[in-house]
């Protein structure tokens, strides 16, 4: 068959190539769009899919690669400015880009809840209520009305208040509260030696219960911790016994003691085997002497050192006796009051003399104070035997 019109096109005899309608598409609709539908529109191209591109009936696209916007405002404003993964300013929101933030300049909140709750209650700088933590707003607080505690239990100190987010006030052991932060108390007993008493919620109620042997706190200030130290138990014993600590020796006639130690007792007496005593014993034995008796020296015992008068001493034949037993004490007898001195010799007239009252080849002595409480001055002992 011929080509009538021209167009390359034997079949249609139309002679322009496009079958029926002329329009020279090729798609015989008519419309010159090629897509056969003849609406004259072209082929709608989405490519993110959001419904909005070139020639789609919903409407051009901003961005075809970006699902979430299509106006030019979307465009232009959909953003994550706190950087915290919510949006604003999109024309959708999905899983990609979710939102609305509630605020988009912090980073921890982005729901209505979190914008309404996020907060510091008790303004030691950790948050509740928030969506996210972070640097800016660390949290949860475990208790966001005790400015004590924030993330976790704080440690707990003598105060009166909790450091712990089940609220419980002071529950560690004062040996773990105290002393207080920057303070070194010397000579606190490790157990026992703390008690925790606050006398008002936010004050330091560290107190000192207890010291290391023969230390003691007078003045109760905790930052010298127990500033008393008592007689060395190296050189005194607290109770009688013939154990070396308090053993000062063996004098003889004309002899008398050197470098006796220098006591404390702080605290006034409770009587024999109650603590407040230092202990000790000496030998004078009959034959360390120039003669025989009633030759053989004048036994002394008194004071070096008793400062404020403070204190007194007993003198025992045995562990087992009583104060000035035996003789030891003529003048007063059995019972006789506590001395700051006291003398034994012997006075027998001549030429007859009686040896009736035994001679204290070893005696112990018994030191204590008998006024002014709670003072830290001292004591030493003289001892001699003085040859007559």
């Amino acid at each position: 068959m011929g080509d009538g019109d021209g167009d390359g096109d034997t079949n249609s005899g139309d002679g322009d190539g496009d079958p029926g309608d002329g329009d020279g598409d090729g798609d015989g609709d008519g419309d010159g769009d090629g897509d056969g539908d003849g609406d004259g529109d072209g082929e709608c191209l989405d490519l993110d899919q959001d419904g909005f591109g070139n020639n789609c009936p919903m409407g051009t696209d901003c961005d075809d690669s970006d699902f979430n916007n299509h106006t030019v405002d979307g465009c232009a404003n959909c953003a994550d400015n706190d950087g915290d993964g919510y949006w604003v300013g999109c024309d959708t929101f999905d899983e990609n880009k979710p939102g609305p933030d509630c605020d988009d300049a912090d980073f921890n909140v982005f729901t209505p809840n979190g914008c309404a709750n996020c907060t510091d209650n008790d303004n030691d700088g950790v948050w509740v209520g928030c969506d996210q933590y972070g640097p800016m707003k660390p949290g949860p607080d475990c208790d966001d009305g005790n400015a004590n505690v924030g993330l976790d239990d704080a440690e707990e100190i003598c105060n009166g208040l909790a450091e712990n987010c089940a609220g419980e006030v002071d529950n560690a052991p004062p040996s773990e509260m105290c002393p207080p932060m920057g303070v070194v108390a010397p000579n606190v007993a490790p157990q026992g030696g703390w008690c925790c008493d606050p006398p008002a919620p936010g004050q330091d109620g560290c107190k000192i219960c207890g010291c290391v042997e023969q230390y003691y706190d007078l003045d109760e200030v905790v930052n010298n911790g127990c500033e008393c130290q008592g007689t060395s138990r190296t050189s005194s014993l607290a109770a009688c016994s013939n154990a070396p600590q308090g053993y000062l020796g063996a004098i003889g006639e004309s002899e008398q003691l050197q470098n006796a130690v220098i006591g404390t007792i702080p605290q006034i007496d409770n009587l024999i085997g109650n603590g407040r005593e230092d202990w000790y014993s000496v030998d004078f034995e009959e034959n360390d002497a120039i003669g025989i008796r009633p030759n053989t020296g004048s036994i002394r015992v008194s004071f070096a050192l008793n400062e404020g008068n403070d204190y007194r001493f007993e003198v025992f034949r045995s562990c087992q006796g009583v104060a000035f037993a035996g003789s030891l004490a003529t003048q007063y007898g059995v019972g006789a009051p506590p001395s700051r001195e006291w003398w034994f010799f012997d006075n027998h007239a001549a030429p007859a003399p009686q040896n009736d009252v035994a001679w204290p080849s070893k005696v112990y002595i018994r030191v204590f104070r008998v006024q002014n409480d709670k003072t830290c001055n001292h004591y030493q002992l003289a001892v001699q035997r003085v040859d007559n």
